[in-house]
């Protein structure tokens, strides 16, 4: 009896397509099945690509492998197994070519109904999280890439509406705020308003670090106060660490000879002050 190829079910080709045939949105959590000797989805994919095809050589390009790095997948696989899964024929009766033996096609359908099992096992775990906006709003932090040392996230408190710019207050998880000021064009971009969750970037040279003001008082709208907790000196300059109250972490570039001047040691109190046009803001899209 002729079964019918595998190549097309969309467990094989889709590992994150759900059961419903729909990707799953957002996909927060993923992972992939490995069988004991590192048999995974891959060689699954080359096994119903050979069944549908019928040539190994077909199967490697429509998998993306090399005829080598086939032949050593499937050749590791029948010796691993107990009974070969793939053969190949010489001439004959029907013309030659490799097949799945019997074992081979029973192996493939018994990975195919483990891959619906995981895929419905990701879906459940991936719609819980979906449902928590604490979890979702963390990964999209976790996958957010920017060149700017500093990354404050926290929810908008107060905006107050210019002639030119728009001055955003945003406060963070431990209590403290930071002020930016962005023009109207980009507040209205933006969106912003109280409420809504937002990035604060600053770049590290951005920062002034100060330990005694002396009796001034500065013009910087951001002026966070906390405990040196490390430096990291180079050649020629630094990066300061000062960890808030809140538990947030904000880093300075400075000159190794402001180091000295300032006496700056892990421990020690210090402030970090930068204007409210260094701080840019973003928004979840």
């Amino acid at each position: 009896m002729q079964t019918k190829p595998l190549l097309n079910n969309p467990l094989l080709n889709n590992p994150k397509t759900s059961l419903s045939n729909k990707p799953l949105s957002p996909m927060l959590v993923e992972g992939d099945i490995r069988l004991i000797g590192g048999l995974g989805g891959r060689l699954f994919r080359l096994l119903a690509a050979i069944d549908k095809s019928g040539s190994i050589n077909q199967a490697a390009k429509d998998v993306g492998l090399t005829y080598k790095g086939a032949w050593e997948m499937i050749e590791r696989a029948n010796n691993l197994s107990p009974k070969i899964l793939v053969s190949t024929a010489i001439g004959g009766r029907l013309g030659g070519g490799t097949r799945l033996t019997p074992a081979g096609k029973s192996l493939l359908q018994l990975f195919i109904e483990i891959q619906a099992e995981h895929n419905l096992f990701l879906e459940q775990i991936n719609q819980r999280l979906a449902n928590n906006q604490d979890i979702v709003f963390l990964f999209k932090r976790l996958i957010m890439k920017a060149s700017a040392r500093n990354q404050f996230f926290g929810k908008i408190t107060d905006v107050a509406i210019g002639a030119v710019n728009v001055t955003v207050v945003v406060g963070l998880k431990g209590g403290e705020s930071i002020v930016s000021s962005i023009t109207k064009e980009s507040a209205e971009s933006l969106g912003v308003k109280a409420g809504v969750d937002v990035v604060a970037l600053v770049k590290a040279p951005n920062i002034i670090v100060i330990t005694d003001f002396g009796g001034y008082r500065l013009s910087a709208r951001n002026q966070l106060q906390g405990t040196v907790s490390r430096i990291q000196k180079g050649a020629v300059n630094s990066e300061v660490v000062i960890e808030l109250a809140g538990g947030d972490s904000i880093t300075s570039t400075i000159t190794n000879e402001s180091i000295e001047t300032l006496n700056l040691t892990p421990g020690c109190t210090a402030t970090a002050a930068f204007k409210a046009g260094a701080v840019i803001l973003g928004v979840a899209a």
